[in-house]
Order: C-alpha cells, then sequence, then structure tokens
C-alpha cells in the first residue's frame, strides 16, 4: 500500500482501502469518453438529460447508474 501512495500521489478515505488496479484507469478513460460523448449529443442534438440517459445506456450498453451518473455530469458541464 504504501508503494502504491509513493506512484500514485497522496490516497485518502476509500481510495486508501482499494488496491490500485490499471482497469480503474481504463474504466476511467471509458467513463469520460461515455461523457464526451454525452456532451456533444447534448450540444449538437439538443437531448434532454433523461433521453441521453437511455441513449448511453442502450449505445454503450452500460447499467442505468452509469448513464444517470454520466448525463448529470454532461448536464453539469453545459451548465
Amino acid at each position: 500500500m504504501l508503494a502504491m501512495a509513493k506512484s500514485h500521489g497522496s490516497l485518502r478515505g476509500i481510495e486508501a482501502k482499494i488496491e490500485y488496479h490499471p482497469v480503474f484507469e481504463e474504466l476511467g478513460v471509458l467513463y469520460e469518453s461515455w461523457k464526451r460523448s454525452a456532451v456533444n449529443w447534448m450540444q449538437t442534438e439538443k437531448l434532454s438529460e433523461s433521453f441521453v440517459e437511455k441513449r448511453l445506456m442502450k449505445h454503450f450498453n452500460i447499467q442505468w447508474a452509469w448513464a444517470d451518473s454520466i448525463a448529470t455530469e454532461a448536464t453539469q458541464c453545459l451548465n
């Protein structure tokens, strides 16, 4: 755990209890990509947050909780 803290910055709270694994970085990259898609759809197609949520679930085959979080963040980016 100490080596992980040295190589990945200071960890606090729950992050300090989760062992580092490269899949977390891959998920982060995917999440940001999905969020960019959501922002793009909202900007170019003037879609609502709830419609973007449904589109994210269908297009990327992700669960509602992920889609809800992404759509909410995309809305906040545009506001």
